[in-house]
C-alpha cells in the first residue's frame, strides 16, 4: 500500500467509532472526519477523491444511494451519485451498511460490505437474536483489525472476503451476517 485516504462519516456513536480500527495501524494515512461540528465538507471530500489514486475506504452510516453526512444543514450524502464520479483510487473499500449495493449501481470496484450490524436494534431487525451490544462491539472491532491488515497486505481484493471468513467465528450470529454479505466486485 503506497497511501490512503480515509473519508469517515463520524456520527459520534459507538457504530462509527469502532470503524477507526479500520486505519488506525496503516502508515501513510490520510482522514478526512466529517463530524456533526466541522463544517462544510464537499470540497474536502471533492479533493480527496480526486487526488488519491492508491487507496480510498468510505465508512460510516449509509443506505443504498450512499454513505451519510453526520450534518444536519446540506446534503445527506458525503458520498453519493452526485460525486462518486470523482473517485480515482485503484482500490475502494466501503463499509457502510448497503455499499455494495451503492457500487453495484455506480458501477465501483472494489471490497464492500453490505447490510452491516453494528448494533443491537440492526440485530433484531435483522433476525440476530443471540448477540448483545458488548459482542457486536467486540466483533466489529475484530472486523476492522482484520480488514486493516488485509488493506496493509498485498493480497489482492478479490481474496479478502474468504481470508476474513476463515479468521471469524461465524458461531455468532451477527458475525455470520455481517460477513456473510462482503462483496468483492471486479
Amino acid at each position: 500500500m503506497n497511501s490512503a485516504t480515509v473519508i469517515f462519516s463520524n456520527m459520534g456513536d459507538t457504530d462509527t467509532l469502532v470503524l477507526k480500527h479500520i486505519w488506525k495501524d496503516l502508515p501513510n494515512v490520510k482522514v478526512i472526519e466529517i463530524n456533526g461540528f466541522n463544517g462544510p465538507w464537499s470540497k474536502k471530500v471533492e479533493q480527496a477523491l480526486l487526488t488519491e489514486k492508491d487507496t480510498i475506504i468510505l465508512c460510516g452510516h449509509g443506505y443504498p444511494s450512499g454513505l451519510l453526512s453526520p450534518q444536519t444543514h446540506g446534503n445527506p450524502f458525503i458520498i453519493s451519485e452526485k460525486n462518486v464520479r470523482h473517485i480515482k483510487a485503484k482500490r475502494v473499500i466501503g463499509i457502510w451498511c448497503y455499499a455494495s449495493s451503492f457500487a453495484k449501481s455506480m458501477n465501483l470496484s472494489g471490497f464492500f460490505s453490505s447490510m452491516f450490524i453494528s448494533n443491537p436494534t440492526e440485530a433484531l431487525i435483522n433476525g440476530c437474536t443471540k448477540s448483545n451490544g458488548e459482542t457486536i462491539t467486540r466483533e466489529e472491532i475484530l472486523f476492522g483489525q482484520r480488514l486493516s491488515k488485509l488493506i496493509a497486505s498485498d493480497i489482492p481484493m478479490s481474496e479478502w472476503k474468504q481470508k476474513l471468513v476463515e479468521q471469524a467465528d461465524t458461531s455468532i450470529d451477527v458475525v455470520k451476517f455481517n460477513y456473510s454479505g462482503l462483496t468483492y466486485l471486479e
